[in-house]
C-alpha cells in the first residue's frame, strides 16, 4: 500500500484548528487520490493515495466497488475526526461500469475501459450501419472501452439489473440517491450530444429512462446521508482536468496528458462529428471534450523498461537519443495494448517492423517512441481539422514531469507546451467544483518552447507509413 498523509489529523473537539473541511476524491484506475483542505485557509489537511486494486488477466481488468467505497470510508472517517466534513467531490476514470441490482448491490466487478470481454460485440457493431449513428449521437466510438457496448455484451444475463459507473455507486452509497453529471453520462454511449438519454440507445439496451441516473451539471450538491455535509457530483477525470487548467471553448488551449493512457483534447463550444475523435458534452453551457485517446503510452513504457530491465527515465532517454541522431529505425506499430484513436479499434496488437541487423535495443525503443509521438501529431491535426485554433498546450503531472520528455513533445508537436501542478489537475478540478481550491491553476511552473522544427516530416511520414500499413492489413 503506498498511501501517504501530509500531516497527522490527531486533533478531537475544541482543540480542532479546522471547523469545515473540503474532500476531493480522483477514481483513476492505477491509484485512488484524495486530498483535504481547510476552505477558510486554504491549508492542506490531508492527502494520500493507494494502488485502486485494478486486476488485469487476459481480457479482463476490473476493479472492486466495494473495496473502493470501504477506503472511501476510511478515508473520511479519518478526515472527519478533526473537522466537519462540509463538501465531498469526485474525479472518475472514463468509461467505468459496473451492475447493479435494483437495490444498488453490485453483481459484478467495476470492468475499467481497458477490459475487452465486450470486443466481438463491439466488432459486430462495427460492421453494422447503426455504429455510425451511435457514435454521432452520442459521441462516443465503437469500441470495447464504451459501457453501452459492454452492456450489449452481458444485458442477457442480468434480467432487471441495470448499468452505472462507479462514480454512480459511490455517490449512491453516500447520499442514496442515484444521480450522475453530463460529462461522466456522455462517456457511457447511452447519452445523446444533446444532454438527453439516446432513445435509440435505449431501445438497443433494452433500458428504460427510470433506470438511468438522474442527470445534474457537475457542479451539483445533495446532502449526505452519514455525514452533516454535501456531496458535489463532480466530473470525468478529463472534465475536472479542464475545469482546473482554465481551458475556454473556443480550442484555443488543448491539453497534453501522458501517464499510462494517454489524451490531446480541448474544451469545444459543439460535439464535432469527426469519426476519429470522441466528443463529449459537459454540461449545458460548458461545452464539449473533444480528442483523441491513446491507449499505448505509459504502459509501453513500463514494458520497455521491463524487456531491458531499465527504469522508465532510462528508456525515455535512450529512445529520444535515437531519434534526435536520426538512427535509421524499423517501424513500430505501438498497439500493444489495441487502440483507440483513430482507429478504435480493440483488435489491433503491437509489431516491429523492417527489423535490420543494425537495430539494436536504442533503435527499437525510439522507433516505439517516435510511432507513439506519431499518434499524437495525428490526434493534433484532427482538432486543427475541425477548426480548434490550437495556440498552446497544457500538461500537469504524469510522464510529462520528465522534462526531456516534455521538451520532446513541444518539438514533435510544434507547439509550446506549458506544465502547471505538479499533481493530478482532474483531482484539483474536482476540488475546485467543491471550493476547496483557489479556481485559477497554480502555475505555470515550466513552460517548453519548441526548438526543432525539422521534426514535423519525420513525425509525418511515419504516421503515412503506420496509416498505410494498417489499412492495408484491414483490407
Amino acid at each position: 500500500m503506498d498511501t501517504h498523509d501530509t500531516m497527522d489529523l490527531s486533533y478531537r473537539g475544541k482543540e480542532a484548528p479546522y471547523v469545515n473541511l473540503v474532500i476531493a476524491f480522483d477514481l483513476g484506475t492505477t491509484h485512488l487520490k484524495w486530498i483535504a483542505i481547510d476552505p477558510a485557509s486554504g491549508r492542506r489537511v490531508l492527502d494520500g493515495q493507494i494502488a485502486a486494486g485494478t486486476v488485469t488477466r487476459g481480457i479482463r481488468s476490473e476493479q472492486n466497488p466495494q473495496a473502493i467505497w470501504s477506503q472511501v470510508q476510511t478515508v473520511l472517517e479519518q478526515a472527519s475526526q478533526s473537522a466537519r466534513i462540509s463538501r465531498i467531490s469526485f474525479s472518475a476514470a472514463m468509461h467505468s461500469f459496473l451492475v447493479v441490482t435494483p437495490e444498488g448491490e453490485p453483481v459484478t466487478r467495476s470492468w475499467t475501459w481497458i477490459d475487452k470481454r465486450s470486443l466481438a460485440t463491439a466488432k459486430s457493431l462495427r460492421l453494422d450501419k447503426l455504429s455510425s449513428l451511435l457514435r454521432k449521437d452520442t459521441g462516443v466510438p465503437v469500441h470495447a472501452m464504451s459501457p453501452l457496448v459492454k452492456w450489449l455484451y452481458i444485458r442477457q444475463a442480468m434480467g432487471q439489473c441495470r448499468p452505472v459507473t462507479l462514480k454512480d455507486y459511490l455517490v449512491f452509497r453516500l447520499t442514496g440517491q442515484w444521480v450522475t453529471d453530463y460529462s461522466t453520462a456522455a462517456t457511457t454511449g447511452f447519452l445523446g450530444v444533446d444532454g438527453v438519454w439516446l432513445p435509440r440507445a435505449l431501445e438497443l439496451s433494452g433500458l428504460r429512462v427510470d433506470q438511468l441516473p438522474t442527470l445534474h451539471d457537475m457542479a451539483w450538491t445533495l446532502p449526505a446521508s452519514e455525514y452533516d455535509g454535501e456531496v458535489v457530483l463532480g466530473a470525468n477525470d478529463a472534465a475536472c482536468a479542464h475545469l482546473h487548467l482554465k481551458i475556454p471553448q473556443d480550442g484555443s488551449i488543448g491539453v497534453l496528458a501522458m501517464g499510462t493512457s494517454g489524451a490531446l483534447r480541448t474544451t469545444w463550444q459543439h460535439p464535432t462529428d469527426n469519426e476519429e475523435l470522441f466528443s463529449y458534452m459537459l454540461g449545458p453551457t460548458r461545452g464539449h471534450l473533444v480528442g483523441s485517446a491513446f491507449s499505448n503510452v505509459g504502459n509501453i513504457l513500463v514494458w520497455l523498461a521491463g524487456v531491458f530491465s531499465m527504469d522508465i527515465d532510462a528508456v525515455i532517454a535512450e529512445g529520444i537519443g535515437a531519434i534526435r541522431r536520426r538512427d535509421a529505425l524499423p517501424l513500430a506499430l505501438p498497439y500493444w495494448f489495441g487502440e483507440r484513436s483513430p482507429w478504435w479499434r480493440d483488435d489491433l496488437s503491437g509489431a516491429w517492423l523492417n527489423i535490420a541487423p543494425q537495430h539494436g535495443r536504442a533503435q527499437l525503443i525510439g522507433s516505439a517512441l517516435l510511432s507513439m509521438t506519431a499518434s499524437f501529431w495525428h490526434g493534433l491535426k484532427a482538432l486543427e481539422h475541425i477548426g480548434a485554433p490550437l495556440t498552446e498546450l497544457r500538461g500537469g503531472s504524469g510522464l510529462l514531469e520528465n522534462s526531456s520528455l516534455a521538451q520532446w513533445m513541444a518539438d514533435a508537436l510544434g507547439h509550446d507546451l506549458v506544465l502547471h501542478d505538479s499533481e493530478d489537475a482532474s483531482l484539483l478540478g474536482a476540488l475546485n467544483l467543491a471550493g476547496g481550491y483557489p479556481q485559477e491553476p497554480v502555475g505555470p511552473r515550466a513552460h517548453y518552447a519548441p526548438h526543432d522544427g525539422s521534426l514535423q516530416s519525420l513525425l509525418e511520414d511515419t504516421w503515412h507509413r503506420i496509416d498505410e500499413t494498417i489499412n492495408e492489413s484491414h483490407r
